[in-house]
């Protein structure tokens, strides 16, 4: 099953290493997306009608349930599909495509060099379908809010800004990445140059006119939408929402239960923060502590280029800190290095502050946490440790990195994503940092709670625009009361609550989940429980539901229970 999803998935062979469809693309079209569904309902049938579950091994069972989990949320989103936001101004093929060619397409000779150029033939039949896809949906009443469709302007004109296009400095960030990787080849001149030739008439031929295109169908689509608006003002909005908080969050928890929950966590962690701010010597009241923090320019590094050096050295050595205390809290740890390096411009826009790339499970490229530095108001340095040990270690490297390499589970395990697990173990990791002393001062400890405010007022605000129809601005003034985040941040984040529903929902719930089957296996086990082999028990069987989290930490407590 996991060979024939692959085959039918250019990027990902890519993503995996793998030079099969080299110069290809997705197929975004709707035709793939009923094909897909086909397969995916008749892969569960096939499942639930050939094994026996109960015949099969403890590993066997995870499978079976983790491949039946997600069949079943797919064919849940099916019907719904026109509601999935694939364009945004935080994602689609018009970001896709560079960060494919740029991060994760080698060049290793002439044939990896020809597949690059097919690729930016091919880009012009990916941008056509996504506003196909587009389109389709807004037939159906489906569209983004107001806001979305200039971010989403301004960053695909970005890609064609520069050589050979005209406009900007120097070349434009794929002919610049097509010229460093084939000037490590071992060709001569002539060949060189005609190659840099034929990318350059394909940049100019179709990549071009296809951003062109899209550009303009989103500029024309969204001069029809009026308004800033969530789910709740769409025609099954309600619908896709729950559907969305299921899938995301891997529980059966409600819109109601969720905005409640989010307020009671900001209160406690409101409380804790008062204690942190008494430490430091800050005798005002909350808000003005907040205000402080987020304007006080002793916090930030300079907007300069010399301050954004200074971001990325220290957020190096973070990472080496962290990389030096695993073993003791850690049993099993990633061959896979983990480097540091600025998000690319035509992302900056619509994207958070920073996010991880996952490093190809052959070796061929490692894990990157890319930081968007294009505002140095948005990154304090107290935020710096927590969010450095979310995207790198012990957070989403160390956690995707262990599950690719893992030899105990079959490949579509090492390479399933579940929202709730993946980056409720960001969050576990944020607190675990604490425990491994990797927090230095007082400082350290105010980002941490402040990266945890900023997870529960998700569950509020989230849940606010697409469940209570909150407006962008209540959305941004109740970030702003409760926590210190910065006002860019803010609006970063606000509008990616927007365009990415329910997702912003499953940190704090995967993370509550992970605290809370660690205290279940610690009262069980008593002086047998060992953190580093909990920490093993969860990463070996790479990412899952949370059901079947709760299932495999059970089973490993009950074994470890038992006399030896």
């Amino acid at each position: 099953s996991f060979e024939r999803e692959v085959q039918r998935a250019p990027e990902f062979l890519t993503y995996l290493g793998r030079k099969e469809r080299y110069g290809e693309w997705d197929d975004y079209s709707d035709t793939f997306a009923v094909e897909s569904d086909a397969i995916n309902k008749a892969e569960l049938e096939e499942l639930e009608t050939t094994f026996d579950r109960e015949a099969l091994s403890p590993s066997g069972r995870v499978s079976y349930d983790v491949f039946r989990y997600r069949n079943n949320q797919r064919i849940a989103n099916f019907p719904l599909r026109r509601y999935n936001y694939d364009v945004s101004h935080f994602g689609g093929p018009q970001q896709g495509m560079p960060v494919v060619l740029i991060n994760q397409h080698r060049i290793d000779d002439i044939a990896d060099a020809e597949a690059y150029i097919a690729r930016i033939e091919g880009s012009e039949r990916a941008l056509d379908q996504a506003v196909e896809g587009m389109r389709a949906a807004e037939a159906e009443g489906v569209t983004l809010p107001r806001f979305s469709y200039p971010l989403i302007v301004a960053d695909a004109r970005k890609v064609t800004e520069g050589a050979p296009f005209g406009g900007g400095a120097g070349d434009c960030a794929i002919l610049a990445d097509f010229k460093a990787k084939i000037g490590k080849l071992d060709i001569n001149d002539t060949k060189r140059t005609s190659l840099i030739a034929a990318a350059e008439a394909a940049l100019k031929a179709h990549l071009a006119p296809g951003y062109g295109r899209f550009v303009a169908a989103v500029e024309d689509i969204g001069a029809r939408v009026a308004t800033d608006h969530g789910l709740s003002a769409l025609p099954k909005g309600a619908e896709y929402y729950a559907e969305r908080l299921a899938f995301h969050t891997t529980t059966a928890m409600g819109a109601a239960e969720i905005h409640a929950l989010g307020h009671e966590t900001v209160r406690a962690l409101g409380d804790e923060m008062k204690g942190l701010k008494k430490k430091l010597g800050f005798s005002r009241a909350l808000k003005a502590f907040y205000t402080d923090l987020r304007s006080n320019k002793r916090y930030f590094y300079k907007n300069t280029d010399g301050g954004r050096d200074a971001y990325l050295e220290r957020a190096r050595a973070l990472l080496a800190k962290a990389e030096a205390a695993l073993p003791g809290t850690f049993g099993l740890l990633p061959k896979a290095r983990v480097e540091v390096k600025r998000m690319e411009p035509f992302l900056e826009s619509g994207q958070t502050i920073a996010f991880y790339n996952s490093p190809a499970p052959d070796g061929s490229r490692p894990g990157y946490v890319k930081m968007n530095l294009s505002s140095m108001a948005a990154l304090p340095k107290w935020q710096m440790a927590p969010l450095i040990f979310h995207e790198g270690i012990p957070g989403h490297h160390l956690q995707i990195a262990l599950a690719q390499e893992s030899t105990e589970t079959p490949e579509f395990r090492r390479n399933v994503f579940f929202t709730a697990y993946t980056e409720g173990w960001g969050l576990y990791s944020e607190r675990l940092a604490g425990e491994m002393g990797l927090y230095e001062d007082v400082l350290d400890e105010i980002g941490r709670v402040t990266m945890e405010l900023w997870r529960a007022c998700r569950l509020v605000v989230d849940t606010g625009i697409h469940a209570k129809g909150w407006s962008r601005r209540k959305s941004v003034e109740y970030f702003r009361a409760n926590t210190a985040l910065a006002p860019e941040n803010i609006t970063r984040e606000i509008d990616r609550y927007f365009v990415y529903p329910g997702q912003a929902c499953a940190y704090q719930i995967g993370r509550d989940r992970i605290l809370a089957v660690r205290d279940t296996a610690k009262a069980a086990l008593g002086d047998r429980f060992a953190l580093a082999a909990f920490h093993d028990t969860v990463l070996k069987n790479g990412a899952v539901p949370l059901p079947i989290l709760e299932e495999i930490v059970a089973e490993w407590a009950a074994g470890a229970a038992k006399p030896a």
